[in-house]
């Protein structure tokens, strides 16, 4: 399989084969290629409209149809999720320095830092989390993969719910690869367009947040993605979460409203709302690093 970066608008940017519109989305629709299994959003917002989505303090304080509920009331069960993740890097060799793309408010990056990386650095683009970060202690800087300069090279790359908001994923990850060791690895987190959540929810899925998501991947989409950008998938797994029962019923409800509200009462009366639970979160987290690298 190879990438087309001439194809046309509406065939696949990574086999150039056609696409078919799956779902008619808020304002736009889903492009689904079958043989990629890669999902696109169409059309495609502007870089300009897409800064605009991230450059505001409430994309990450809630408040609006894009961004997160209340990243600072969730930080806790994200941190336990994070560290999570984390580990699972861990257990696929030594992280000395890493670079978070994306790293909000820091929580990834100081979970990393307790785990004993001894050096971990983030980017995001939005001006209100580089400094929630750098209040943490965390070594934030302001933009994206391109204000790391190029000589300066890590043990990992850390991209969690990222990739789906990139445009244009063949240059990025060459970006990302550029930055690693040759020994180095990748970890990222991107919905799963597969994923039994997606298919049960259909266009009510709760990642399709319009329009900041724009393309979307599953196991045989990623794997051929990152062949095609001179990645080796070393793991993949569903990915999950860490939430309160009160965050579980909030997205249950946008899709079964009627029995979210029987879960409610229960969950009210038995006073578990603020109960913490671990979920399958429709996503997927994979390990992948350059490719030709020995094992050994």
């Amino acid at each position: 399989m190879t990438a087309d970066l001439h194809a046309a608008p509406d065939a696949c940017f990574l086999c150039g084969g056609p696409q078919r519109t799956r779902f008619a989305l808020p304002g736009r629709h889903l492009l689904y290629c079958p043989r990629c299994q890669i999902g696109q959003l169409a059309p495609l917002p502007s870089d300009a409209e897409l800064a605009a989505l991230y450059a505001s303090e409430a994309y990450f304080r809630g408040g609006g149809d894009v961004g997160y509920a209340d990243y600072v009331a969730d930080a806790p069960q994200q941190a336990r999720s994070f560290r999570r993740q984390a580990e699972w890097l861990l257990r696929h060799g030594p992280v000395g320095d890493l670079l978070e793309i994306g790293c909000g408010p820091g929580v990834f990056l100081t979970e990393a830092a307790r785990l004993g990386i001894a050096r971990p650095i983030g980017v995001d683009v939005n001006p209100w989390a580089i400094a929630a970060a750098r209040a943490r202690g965390v070594d934030a800087r302001l933009g994206s993969i391109d204000v790391i300069p190029p000589a300066e090279c890590f043990d990992a790359v850390v991209m969690l719910d990222v990739l789906e908001h990139v445009r244009a994923p063949l240059p990025f990850l060459a970006e990302v690869r550029a930055r690693l060791r040759p020994d180095g690895r990748l970890l990222l987190m991107t919905p799963n367009i597969r994923s039994f959540l997606a298919r049960v929810s259909g266009p009510r899925w709760v990642s399709f947040k319009i329009p900041e998501h724009v393309r979307y991947y599953s196991p045989r989409g990623i794997r051929a993605l990152l062949a095609v950008a001179g990645f080796e998938v070393m793991a993949v797994r569903g990915a999950g979460q860490y939430v309160t029962v009160a965050f579980f019923l909030d997205r249950l409800q946008r899709l079964l409203p009627a029995p979210a509200r029987l879960v409610r009462r229960v969950a009210v009366a038995l006073r578990a709302e603020s109960r913490v639970i671990f979920l399958t979160n429709g996503s997927i987290d994979v390990i992948a690093r350059p490719a030709g690298v020995s094992s050994g």
